[in-house]
């Protein structure tokens, strides 16, 4: 208790002094998880009725593959983050929201409860993980990398297999240009896995990164041993991501109007620092 009491008068100082809430910085939550010991330095449960502006920020309403970001399909309601997808008139729009300026962080354990309420042609939402390092070219993707914790990808026409549901888990490193490197996983869903409740763990070290489906004692992605192939370890800070995206890589888009609007509920976020 007085090594808890002495860190969290630590931690208040600091802020003090340089001017910033410590409140969206986590609640100083002790957890121990496979063996190591973590400290929270990052939670929102989206209980207030707006989106945090001390944690969050929407993405630009940039064109995205073959819809738009739209500020208008990101929002709180009920206690939960809405990251909507929705057809308004010809147009596909979908929400993006990130902690680029406000959090980020190397390695640690992420969690995140959600729910996507339908299953959609054409899109897919994502959990993700993203720093300025990512255009770097050269030392793989040690010096900056995109980290896909989660895309729920719906249908993958590129497959011979056709159709199929499944958690697709990837590092993106060089860029996104002609040097672009990538490397992914698979967990096979099914139907059942839409309109309801999930929680993924994510834990990434110096070794290796891992992700957990709720109770699920096995990791469905996990890159010990091979962690030459994702590009190595990312050894840079990475903000958060969430968003919802049309594009051919989640089926055909000509058929999403038939499940939109379609939305994923987040009931909380928190990430952990190992101490």
């Amino acid at each position: 208790m007085k090594r808890f009491l002495l860190s969290s008068l630590l931690v208040l100082f600091f802020f003090c002094l340089t001017g910033c809430s410590p409140v969206f910085l986590g609640t100083g939550e002790r957890i121990s998880f496979e063996g190591r010991n973590y400290v929270c330095t990052f939670y929102d449960d989206f209980n207030g009725q707006t989106i945090d502006s001390k944690r969050w920020e929407r993405c630009p309403e940039w064109r995205r593959q073959e819809g738009q970001w739209s500020n208008q399909c990101s929002y709180v309601e009920d206690g939960n983050l809405v990251i909507e997808a929705r057809q308004f008139g010809s147009s596909l729009m979908s929400g993006a929201v990130r902690t680029r300026g406000k959090f980020s962080q190397k390695r640690g354990l992420y969690k995140i409860r959600f729910k996507v309420t339908r299953k959609t042609e054409g899109l897919w939402y994502a959990f993700w993980l993203m720093g300025p390092g990512q255009a770097n070219v050269g030392n793989g993707a040690v010096d900056g990398g995109e980290i896909d914790i989660f895309e729920l990808v719906p249908n993958d026409t590129g497959k011979p297999e056709g159709r199929r549901n499944y958690i697709n888990s990837a590092v993106h490193w060089d860029g996104y240009g002609d040097s672009h490197r990538a490397f992914a996983s698979q967990k096979l869903i099914n139907d059942s896995f839409y309109n309801t409740w999930h929680e993924i763990t994510f834990v990434w070290t110096s070794e290796y990164y891992k992700a957990y489906l709720d109770d699920e004692t096995e990791p469905y992605w996990t890159t010990e041993g091979q962690a030459s192939s994702y590009g190595g370890i990312v050894d840079a800070e990475n903000y958060i991501k969430l968003t919802a995206e049309f594009g051919s890589w989640g089926g055909d888009v000509s058929k999403a109007h038939e499940n939109l609007p379609s939305r994923m509920l987040v009931d909380y976020v928190i990430v952990y620092q190992e101490e």
